[in-house]
């Protein structure tokens, strides 16, 4: 897929590259708001389950009309497949889980806000005074809007739970998959068929699965098959491929406020001034991450 796109002409790759974060983030910003709004539907599990099994053939049948090429050594089949373990699977049940569990879709994009301060210290990638302040500020975001969440009661200890295990899933994933060669499609083919194995097993011992099939839950589907695990996936294949890993994943600290606004005006979820605190503490963050200099 990568060599196919660098054959496509090109004459302003300066836009297509700056396009390309502003359209990820936008996509990945709505997740949270789909997976609640499907979940008013369905269990957890089920709903998780659905989305890997319809996005692992609809990638494959993609694999197969490109001719994307098949990993030959096992060391290949391994890698994605523990890759997408973390990145896909653990990522994916724990999100569903932590909104299952009255987390807000506002609070858990903020709580996986904390992805790139883990990516930075686990790569040990080189990091500048200015890059570590923006940490600082965003990771103290982060606490602020977690600790008012617990200290107002609004977070159950199994809901905050599940939201780190998401984050600390992601985290690993986004960090394998940096090592992953193979193309994208394939890569996400062979991801999305390891975890609708795992699923599949999983989902009969955790709970007696039900969804209501309303037109809102397969809008709900369709958007974070189509859009989120096909779409903004690849999005974020190619941006991890191309970029300095904490500057692609330091684009996640846009999707809080994003997800926040979409969480209130759809849901009526409203953030304290404590978390919206938080949310600039994020975006002063964001802004020394990316900025250029400063030592």
């Amino acid at each position: 897929m990568i060599e196919q796109i660098k054959r496509i002409p090109n004459p302003k790759p300066e836009l297509k590259n700056s396009l390309i974060p502003v359209l990820f983030v936008l996509l990945w910003s709505s997740g949270a708001i789909f997976v609640e709004l499907g979940l008013h539907d369905s269990t957890p599990f089920a709903f998780v389950s659905l989305r890997f099994v319809l996005s692992m053939l609809i990638m494959w049948l993609i694999c197969l009309l490109i001719k994307s090429p098949i990993p030959k050594s096992f060391a290949e089949w391994r890698n994605i497949l523990i890759t997408g373990l973390f990145l896909q699977a653990g990522y994916q049940v724990f999100f569903f889980l932590a909104l299952a569990y009255d987390v807000s879709p506002g609070i858990l994009s903020i709580i996986l806000g904390a992805q790139p301060i883990l990516t930075a210290i686990a790569t040990r990638q080189k990091t500048n005074f200015g890059k570590w302040a923006g940490l600082i500020l965003g990771i103290a975001g982060l606490v602020l809007v977690v600790g008012d969440s617990i200290f107002a009661g609004t977070l159950s200890a199994f809901g905050i739970s599940s939201a780190l295990l998401s984050l600390a899933s992601i985290t690993t994933g986004t960090i394998l998959q940096k090592r992953v060669t193979v193309s994208m499609p394939t890569n996400l083919a062979i991801q999305y068929t390891g975890g609708s194995v795992v699923l599949l097993l999983l989902t009969p011992i955790f709970e007696s699965s039900s969804v209501n099939w309303t037109i809102t839950f397969w809008l709900a589907l369709a958007w974070m098959v189509l859009v989120i695990s096909i779409g903004a996936s690849m999005l974020l294949f190619y941006l991890i491929r191309i970029g300095n890993l904490t500057n692609v994943t330091s684009l996640l600290y846009c999707v809080p406020p994003i997800t926040a606004l979409l969480d209130y005006f759809i849901f009526g979820h409203m953030l304290s001034i404590i978390a919206i605190l938080g949310m600039l503490l994020i975006i002063a963050g964001l802004i020394l991450i990316n900025r250029k200099g400063l030592i």
